[in-house]
């Protein structure tokens, strides 16, 4: 059942937000039954470049999702007729969807909520009232991750193509291939590394680094093996 007492959002922030609005940062789909709510979020995160779809129901937010897939969710888990929970568990049961971040966002603060939104697959979890600044991080962090497991998954693919190609023709013209995909790979784990420093990262965040970076040394063992096998 829904609150019959609006989800009031207040925004606490220490300084004035910048004006990054030139620059495309990313698409994001905002859910949430308080007009109000997705105001304020659609208003800031807008000025910070991102571009912001804002639903105020479950159908809409499902629709939206499925018609233009957004690069992160940011769900509210108390809305009437479908809550948060069961949207995120539709939207993790769907192939084309199963990858996007969720979000949530929630009046409540119990730790068996936050277990529940883990469960259901959500990526992160912020309780209102809440600052912006912690909004924008963690939606960064959540884009962050995203990006390095589609290079990390590119970087596989490129590794596979380029392994068959030195297979069939053994030409030494590949090297340079493979060298470069050295310097991306190594950028990758880079990244990884400071964002493991990252204070408000969670354990699910965390989990999520460590497996990139694994993914990724096994990458970097791969090629240099490649590039072993090519110049002998």
């Amino acid at each position: 059942m829904c609150s019959n007492q609006p989800h009031s959002l207040i925004v606490q922030s220490r300084e004035p937000m910048q004006d990054n609005s030139s620059t495309y940062h990313g698409d994001l789909l905002i859910v949430d039954d308080v007009a109000d709510n997705l105001r304020v979020l659609s208003n800031i995160l807008s000025n910070q470049g991102y571009r912001v779809r804002a639903v105020k129901n479950s159908a809409m937010a499902l629709m939206g999702a499925k018609l233009v897939p957004p690069d992160v969710i940011l769900l509210d888990i108390r809305m009437p007729e479908i809550n948060g929970y069961e949207v995120c568990q539709q939207l993790k049961s769907d192939p084309q969807l199963c990858e996007i971040p969720i979000i949530f966002l929630s009046a409540l603060d119990e730790a068996t909520d936050k277990a529940k939104a883990f469960e259901v697959g959500g990526a992160d979890y912020i309780t209102k009232p809440f600052q912006m600044e912690e909004v924008l991080a963690r939606v960064k962090n959540q884009l962050t991750l995203q990006r390095l497991k589609k290079e990390v998954a590119q970087q596989r693919q490129q590794l596979e193509q380029v392994s068959s190609a030195s297979e069939s023709s053994n030409l030494k013209p590949l090297q340079p291939v493979y060298a470069e995909m050295l310097l991306e790979i190594t950028s990758i784990l880079k990244c990884c590394d400071r964002l493991s420093q990252d204070s408000q990262l969670i354990a699910e965040q965390a989990a999520g680094l460590r497996s990139i970076h694994q993914s990724s040394q096994n990458l970097l063992k791969l090629v240099n093996q490649q590039l072993k096998d090519l110049t002998n």
